[in-house]
Parts: C-alpha cells; structure tokens; sequence
C-alpha cells in the first residue's frame, strides 16, 4: 500500500519511483524468461535483436499479478482498475557515433496505431537490469497531467485522438501537451526491480541508449473496467475516476 505522503506526490507530480519495487529472485526469472525468448546471450552483444517491442512475449507472472502491485492498484483505483500486462520494451546500445539529447517532446498513451479505446488510467515501468543516465531509460515531464487535462477541458471531443486532425498537427504534434508543463523533463534511471507509476496524462517517452547494456523494461497499463460508459468523460476534477 502507499501512504498518504506517496499517493499526494502521485497526485502532485503525476508518476511515483517505487525503488526495490519488484525483488531480486522475480526479476531474475524475468530476465532468464525474457533471454530464453529471444534466443540471445546476456553477456554476448553479437547475439542482440534490435527489436524495441519484444512480439508475442510476456513475463510470467505478469506485473499486474504481483501481491504488491496488486494492492496499490485497487488501492488507487478503488478495485475498478483492469488491466496490468507484462510486456516487455528493450532499447537496445546504438553501435554508431550518435549523439544523446534528451527528447524534444513526450506523447500520451492511448492513442497508438489501433486507435483510442480510452479509459487508461495508470501505467507502470519496471527495469530488469540498472538503467544509468543516456541508457535508454524512460523520460517523463513531471506534473504534465495537469496542462493536459486543461487541454482536454478546453478541446473535450478532442480526447477521442481527433487532435491528429487538427491544422497545427503536422507542424506541433506532442508538442501541444508537453509544452504545457513547467518542468524540463527527467531520466528514470535505477536499478534492477525500481518501478515508477505513472498517470495517464503524463507526458513521457523513450531516449537513445548510447550505453554498453540494453534497457529492459517490463511495461504495464490498466484501464477502468467501465471504460465503455465514461471513456469520453472529461471531468472537472482529475481524480473523479480514481480513489485517491
């Protein structure tokens, strides 16, 4: 369970680092379950993919399984939070001379090639090994929920994704959000099991890992179950759908 000060910080901030969050002897079932997949060796780059999205592969048990996850997603979702997958992205060291920048902008999931769904609420990053500054990791703008959620108050049928529609798409894209918010954005950098939480709204993505080791992260997101009543509900208050 979070306390009281993790689940204001959540609220503030819009994502929360859990260090230590999954232990030793899980990730490393993870990482032999993740090796064994792709028929690579840990320790021996000549036999690496470059592939971001691992296909047809997910942890066993999922994230979303685990007692401890399981606990702090009813706890914030009131039990009405489905969901909790275990799929695996990976970035994978650039063999060329490129140089590292932090990304210019950070999209917000559920607006993806197989169209909006909508209902997501929460996601969860986990690494399977330490993920040091440019290693691939996960990039987040904190507090960028909040300017999101004006704009989806000021432009409500917009959150169906008909933003893309818009003239200025082509020219802004992501920009329109993350532009809202008034923190430059970070690196989650950590070691083997941290977990950050995330809000749907949060402005995030991923960086060039110019590092000797891959970035592997257990993904997962979970959605309201009810999804189909409130999907295009964009409420005054941030938190209507949540229990916190």
């Amino acid at each position: 369970m979070l306390t009281t000060d993790q689940i204001q910080s959540f609220k503030d901030n819009a994502f929360l680092v859990l260090p230590g969050f999954v232990d030793v002897d899980q990730i490393a079932a993870w990482r032999e379950q993740f090796w064994s997949h792709i028929g690579a060796q840990a320790e021996d780059s000549s036999t690496w993919p470059d592939n971001y999205v691992i296909g047809d592969f997910s942890v066993n048990p999922p994230l979303g399984d685990l007692p401890q996850m399981r606990s702090i997603v009813d706890q914030l979702g009131g039990g009405m939070f489905a969901g909790g997958g275990g799929s695996m992205l990976v970035q994978w060291p650039k063999t060329d001379d490129s140089s590292w920048s932090l990304p210019a902008n950070g999209h917000i999931d559920g607006y993806g090639p197989g169209g909006w769904s909508g209902g997501f609420m929460l996601g969860a990053t986990t690494y399977l090994e330490p993920v040091e500054e440019q290693g691939g990791g996960f990039v987040y703008w904190p507090q960028s929920h909040h300017g999101v959620h004006d704009f989806f108050r000021e432009f409500p049928k917009q959150l169906d994704g008909s933003f893309t529609d818009r003239d200025d798409w082509e020219e802004r894209k992501w920009a329109m959000f993350s532009e809202r918010t008034p923190t430059e954005p970070v690196e989650f950098t950590g070691e083997a099991g941290d977990t950050i939480l995330w809000h749907c709204f949060l402005c995030h993505g991923g960086s060039m890992n110019v590092r000797s080791r891959p970035r592997q992260a257990v993904f997962s997101r979970w959605h309201r179950s009810d999804r189909e009543e409130m999907k295009y509900d964009v409420p005054e208050d941030l938190w209507k759908y949540w229990a916190i």
